[in-house]
């Protein structure tokens, strides 16, 4: 079994996940961090850990819960939130261009637009799975869907271009 998500910490996206590896034994990765568990689930829900090849002395309990969108995770006295990630702007951020190019390669899941649509900055038009997880894709600004050329099921290669938005104009008065 794999779990995996993405949360926002201190400012910056970060992928989770958790791979049981059998018996109570689980390799988590933090963004490039990798860590070896032994884990043994707790009646309150919770989960008394320690690292692998260490006593069961240096076990430390964590809780997690679901808060709204985001994932609280107490450990240690401290409660620290994990913010679900807004969805992907198609160049890193508001304002952008309105291309909306692959962070990495993956493939098309959805592509949730069609040429002459009018779309908002954070609307997701494309989703695309790269690395064993989900990833929204958004132009950044507002504007007419003018080209897509993502289709669902294609493997897409990093940087591609997959849709571009036409900034909206405001209307000027006369």
């Amino acid at each position: 079994m794999r779990i995996g998500r993405e949360f926002v910490r201190d400012g910056k996206t970060v992928a989770v996940t958790a791979e049981h590896l059998g018996a109570d034994r689980w390799r988590v990765r933090v963004g490039p961090a990798e860590y070896l568990f032994r884990a043994q689930a707790l009646g309150d829900g919770g989960v008394r850990l320690w690292p692998e090849g260490q006593d069961f002395e240096r076990s430390f309990v964590a809780h997690g819960a679901p808060a709204g969108k985001d994932f609280a995770v107490r450990v240690h006295g401290h409660t620290h939130t994990l913010a679900a990630p807004g969805p992907r702007r198609g160049n890193g951020g508001p304002g952008g261009d309105g291309s909306v190019r692959a962070p990495m390669t993956g493939t098309v899941l959805e592509v949730r637009c069609q040429p002459g649509e009018r779309i908002a900055a954070d609307q997701t038009l494309v989703v695309l799975s790269a690395m064993k997880m989900e990833h929204k894709l958004a132009a950044g600004i507002d504007g007419v869907v003018e080209i897509v050329t993502a289709k669902a099921g294609a493997t897409v290669d990093q940087g591609a271009a997959l849709v571009v938005v036409r900034p909206e104009r405001p209307a000027t008065a006369s």
